[in-house]
């Protein structure tokens, strides 16, 4: 027998639930003032295009469940520290919540201070580590919690924090309400199922380019799509690298191993690494085609450097693998023998060595090139406006400086493109914004106060090219941006959204997309496709399935009417979190129990995690671990037009 969930502690305030509090500090706008409606009484997923309000929709809700509920706690949570500090101060500075009662936890604050704040104020902000921590060790009590707002719920699945959080919480309090926010909340229909399941949603509220009641705040976009054509020293080194790749594909092909449609060009290590992975289920002994899958997989990624990214990438990671200096020891050994040991291979790095050590090194990449190309024609352009306008008296959107995004998937071309594109200065002022953690080299990366400095410069105009990884896909404030291109192509509606979505906020907008031949040609079109086939399939609803079980938190005969007010603002004043005192920071231990190949977390098996890594074995994601017992779900039909709660 299933022990039954605990009672709602909390009460509401009968008099204040009487209204429901819609901020005037903004301009009101009614897709967000429908969305609000629907997500004080259901778990909502809320599927906004980047830039078009999603943190003010949080707000809003956030500040009627502060009013409605005196004793409870509200929780904002967002998977990176930069993501976390950004949020608590647009919150605060539209929303009327007193900032005076809102405080920001970080692992860096010790547990004493945790468990003295939690005690002291009521709105938090925070990764959905330090919640998962704080409610295990009774820091919190998950009672106490009324509402607990996801940045970025498209990660919420399988066993990514914010389901740990929301299945704990099913278990110890399920009186409290959801609200996800996301772009888009997957690449394919099961991501978007599972992303229900994980977090327990009963309503979603989605909304593309194409909804009427967006089409007063849009601005144009105009995409373009660039085919680049190879030059003659990246074709040579790419035919040398499919001599050395066709045997092994025609072999693993054979053996029925690896898909008949496998070509060199074409193979990404994911393919490889997949392979390999089946071959270890199904316990196949064949020796030689874990051999060649890990031969195969390197390869692949090296053809991947060479024609997505640079040639220099390409020849460090193979030197790497022939040298066996690739961040492993037995691993790196057993590679060492695998390619040193390959004729072919050894001719693809002699190549490589030949073009390296011409007078001015590595020829520079096609995609570069096209790079320095848009960049100056687009500044160039907007030097010439700017002195027409300042000389008419022209406009500020005219008068102003231009900034501009680089999208790239890896940070040693992050370096590579930075410093290239800067020989054009003081017309490009390129800078680097990179992740915190250190690359394979050992270089840190960027801590998050190192982060915000560079994206104020870049808004202060100081520099106006932001070359970044994809840690700049994801919600940070980065300004408005005139244009984005992007390096190379992402598979994922996602990132290509998270992407594109940096430009045409305030007013018209750019985006180049990078795509190398043969290789890249289809991606753009694959996300494009991907990303509407699921639109169309939340939109139909004909298969997904909603939480039926979602109560209303306050009772029945309450029906709060809206009052739409100028609230008075009391922002949020950061303090500095003070360190642990007597903590070492400790070295990760790196498990090397199964490991393929250790470079499969970059690029394309990122794209796969985001589109395939939902769908392993399903369960009820919002009841606890150890619960086999299935829900049982309805198939409900839903739209996505905000009604009033009846």
């Amino acid at each position: 027998m299933q022990k039954q969930p605990p009672p709602m502690k909390l009460r509401p305030d009968l008099l204040a639930a009487r209204r429901w509090l819609y901020p005037l500090n903004q301009q009101r706008r009614d897709y967000q003032f429908n969305i609000v409606k629907r997500c004080l009484f259901e778990n909502t997923l809320v599927a906004l295009p980047t830039g078009l309000g999603k943190t003010f929709i949080a707000g809003v809700v956030m500040l009627n469940f502060y009013t409605w509920f005196p004793e409870g706690k509200v929780v904002f949570v967002a998977p990176t520290k930069p993501l976390v500090a950004q949020q608590i101060e647009a919150c605060h500075k539209t929303c009327g919540i007193p900032g005076s009662h809102a405080a920001e936890l970080t692992g860096q604050n010790s547990r004493a201070v945790r468990a003295r704040t939690w005690q002291e104020k009521r709105v938090f902000y925070m990764t959905p580590q330090t919640l998962m921590n704080d409610l295990k060790t009774d820091n919190c009590d998950p009672q106490d919690i009324v509402l607990l707002v996801i940045d970025e719920a498209h990660k919420g699945t399988g066993d990514y924090a914010y389901a740990q959080v929301i299945r704990y919480m099913m278990a110890k309090n399920p009186h409290f309400r959801v609200l996800a926010l996301t772009a888009t909340p997957g690449g394919k229909p099961d991501a978007v199922q599972a992303i229900v399941d994980a977090l327990h949603i009963s309503h979603i509220e989605i909304r593309d380019e194409g909804s009427l009641d967006l089409k007063p705040y849009l601005h144009k976009k105009h995409i373009k799509q660039h085919i680049i054509e190879m030059s003659d020293d990246v074709r040579k080194l790419r035919d040398i690298l499919s001599e050395a790749m066709a045997p092994h594909i025609k072999k693993l092909v054979s053996a029925k191993i690896l898909h008949s449609h496998s070509s060199p060009v074409m193979l990404h290590p994911f393919s490889c690494n997949m392979a390999m992975q089946g071959l270890h289920a199904g316990r196949n002994g064949a020796a030689w085609a874990f051999s060649a899958l890990q031969k195969l997989s390197g390869l692949a990624r090296a053809m991947g450097y060479l024609l997505e990214s640079t040639t220099n990438q390409c020849y460090i990671f193979l030197a790497a693998l022939a040298t066996g200096d690739d961040g492993t020891t037995k691993q790196g050994k057993q590679k060492q023998n695998l390619f040193k040991s390959d004729p072919q291979v050894q001719a693809v790095i002699k190549e490589l060595e030949a073009q390296k050590s011409r007078a001015g090194g590595f020829s520079t990449h096609p995609k570069m090139d096209r790079v320095k190309t848009l960049l100056v024609e687009h500044f160039a352009q907007k030097r010439y406006d700017k002195e027409d306008a300042d000389a008419n008296g022209g406009s500020e959107e005219l008068t102003g400086d231009s900034h501009v995004m680089i999208f790239v998937s890896f940070r040693q071309c992050v370096d590579e493109i930075v410093e290239f594109l800067n020989l054009e200065s003081p017309l490009i002022r390129a800078v680097p914004f990179i992740g915190q953690g250190a690359d394979k080299a050992g270089k840190r990366g960027y801590a998050q106060k190192e982060q915000l400095e560079v994206i104020q410069k870049f808004k202060s105009g100081q520099f106006n090219v932001l070359v970044s990884t994809s840690i700049g896909e994801e919600g940070l404030d980065i300004g408005e941006i005139d244009m984005i291109i992007c390096y190379d192509a992402q598979k994922t509606p996602i990132r290509m959204l998270q992407r594109i979505g940096r430009t045409g906020r305030k007013r018209e907008g750019y985006v180049h997309i990078l795509l190398s031949e043969v290789r890249e040609e289809r991606n753009w079109d694959k996300a494009h496709d991907n990303y509407e086939d699921v639109q169309h399939f939340i939109i139909r609803a004909e298969q997904l399935e909603l939480y039926e079980d979602v109560e209303r938190l306050l009772p029945e005969n309450v029906k709060p009417e809206c009052i739409e007010m100028e609230m008075e603002i009391e922002e949020y004043t950061r303090e500095e979190p003070k360190a642990k005192k007597g903590t070492k920071k400790r070295k990760k231990k790196v498990s090397a129990l199964v490991e393929f190949d250790p470079h499969t977390e970059e690029d394309d098996s990122d794209d796969e995690e985001i589109e395939a890594g939902t769908f392993g074995r399903r369960r009820t994601q919002s009841m606890p671990e150890s619960s086999k017992k299935p829900r049982q779900k309805k198939l409900r039909r839903w739209t996505t037009t905000a009604t009033e709660e009846q």
